[in-house]
């Protein structure tokens, strides 16, 4: 399959003018700013003040993904359905995995403006101590891949309805449910599954990169998911064609 990256490109720059066309984007992209340097700033147990560290950030950012991914992802082709846009669309003379492509990096890429947003905080940590620097590029790549990883997820969602807020809701619940396959409250009802279930949680493989552990393991595992959540939408597409 040859992809022309130009007719990419062209799908990239229409999604991702839609969330600077109007106010929302900027505004989005603000309140995120606000909130997660607030809560760095003053909320005691956000960072460790005795070993200037960023691990409390990348653990409460989890959380904050749960909510910022879908938000990203909801209207990518559910707002086309609602539109009616989604078949002038399909019959454009590009590739199905072009436009697939298009949507999914110019969320990729909406998602980082938002962790660029965060640099101040390892700038500040670096200004009064000397912080880890490998468990800080660490966990901003388990951010990165954790993010891209949702991405795919909550685009394949969006295919399937054309409610935004539907496919917030649900885009929420499944990442909140990959999120904690991988914790023991969860495993212990899974019996001899356990050691299968929390491989392919994404919790497990993102705590090890946050440690500053970058083991290609957890970097495949997420590439992987990612492959097949992408494949999974360019099937259902196609489906439908």
């Amino acid at each position: 399959m040859n992809i022309s990256w130009q007719n990419v490109k062209s799908i990239y720059t229409r999604e991702i003018n839609n969330y600077f066309n109007t106010a929302i984007g900027y505004v989005f992209l603000l309140i995120f700013s606000l909130f997660i340097n607030f809560l760095f700033l003053y909320l005691p147990n956000f960072w460790d003040v005795n070993s200037i560290s960023m691990e409390n950030f990348f653990s409460w950012m989890r959380i904050v993904y749960l909510f910022l991914i879908p938000a990203i992802t909801m209207r990518l082709w559910s707002e086309e359905k609602k539109t009616g846009t989604i078949e002038v669309l399909l019959t454009l003379p590009y590739q199905t995995l072009e436009t697939i492509l298009g949507k999914y990096l110019s969320a990729l890429s909406f998602l980082g403006f938002a962790l660029g947003s965060t640099i101040f905080i390892p700038i500040f940590l670096g200004t009064i101590g000397s912080p880890d620097w490998m468990l800080i590029a660490g966990g901003y790549i388990g951010l990165i891949l954790l993010g891209a990883s949702y991405i795919a997820l909550g685009l394949l969602i969006s295919w399937y309805t054309q409610d935004q807020i539907i496919a917030l809701l649900i885009t929420i619940a499944v990442c909140f449910l990959f999120f904690i396959m991988g914790y023991p409250p969860f495993l212990q009802f899974m019996g001899f599954l356990s050691p299968i279930i929390s491989f392919i949680s994404v919790s497990w493989h993102f705590d090890s990169l946050a440690r500053g552990m970058l083991d290609t393991r957890d970097i495949i595992f997420f590439i992987s998911f990612i492959l097949l959540f992408l494949y999974l939408n360019y099937h259902s597409i196609e489906n439908k064609k």
